[in-house]
């Protein structure tokens, strides 16, 4: 081995990292390093890397190795937009341990930050609109109650959970989140609280990474509580910020009396009345 030239080796088009080799060569010695290792000696475990990586492979079915390097904190072969395809479904990940060390009692373990691919579903629907029935918000142009008010928070909701159940059963993780109870004279939250979930809809923070049309007039603790960065996805895939052109979704920020916040298709962050009948759902939840 050691009388060929490197230039001597034909290229591979199609690298596989679980069976293809690195060749290294020093002097007149040879060796050789899987591909799939050689990139983890340069991208080392832990959620801080792998929160900064965007991949976009199919895991396959969650399965019992994949949900103990979750838990073990070191989310082996794990990427931001990398996704699982369970019963039909596929979920993609969005973030990494985003959650760890909030809420109102801080005890939450490692995890992953999942959102469908495609619209939400229950166990009997797809939460894409239609333009005519799809009043998944609200049924009239109401915001009274806040986002916890809301037809989507009361009744959508725990039917996506059920779905969520289904698929993850004991590894869909409950997280502490704020929800808005109530809107003033002007249409602005005025009052929220923590709430055990296992389900929510993002604010707009976690899809642009700052406010922008919800009404934050006392104060932005009411829409966007805890979750207050951007969502890993959002930032190192700028199509995702638009749902990838699939449609435009519900965000949890009330805006008015009358009107909460949403993602445009176009990339347009935007607000719509509250039973619209044009957007969709794409909720969010946690694994571990």
């Amino acid at each position: 081995m050691a009388d060929v030239r490197i230039q001597d080796f034909g290229e591979n088009s199609k690298p596989d990292t679980n069976n293809d080799f690195l060749m290294t060569f020093n002097d007149n010695s040879e060796s050789k390093t899987r591909l799939r290792d050689a990139f983890y000696s340069m991208v080392p475990d832990g959620a801080p890397t792998h929160n900064n990586v965007f991949r976009g492979q199919n895991l396959g079915a969650l399965n019992a190795t994949h949900i103990a390097n979750i838990q073990n904190g070191t989310f082996h072969d794990m990427f931001v937009g990398d996704y699982f395809t369970i019963n039909g479904s596929s979920y993609v990940i969005a973030g990494i341990n985003y959650k760890k060390g909030h809420g109102d009692n801080g005890s939450l373990g490692n995890h992953l930050v999942l959102m469908p691919q495609d619209w939400s579903k229950t166990p009997t629907q797809t939460l894409g609109p239609d333009g005519k029935t799809t009043h998944y918000m609200n049924d009239t142009d109401t915001t009274a109650g806040g986002f916890a008010g809301s037809k989507l928070y009361k009744t959508y909701l725990p039917q996506i959970q059920t779905k969520l159940e289904s698929d993850f059963g004991a590894h869909l993780m409950t997280f502490r989140t704020i929800v808005s109870t109530h809107v003033d004279d002007s249409g602005a939250p005025d009052q929220g609280e923590w709430r055990d979930a296992k389900v929510s809809i993002p604010n707009e923070v976690m899809i642009y990474g700052t406010t922008l049309n919800g009404n934050n007039k006392n104060n932005s603790w009411y829409n966007i509580g805890d979750e207050n960065s951007q969502l890993p996805l959002m930032r190192l895939n700028d199509a995702e910020r638009n749902f990838n052109k699939i449609g435009a979704i519900w965000l949890r920020d009330v805006r008015s009396a009358s009107e909460f916040a949403d993602a445009g298709t176009d990339g347009v962050a935007y607000w719509d009345g509250a039973s619209s009948a044009w957007l969709g759902v794409r909720a969010f939840f946690l694994i571990g």
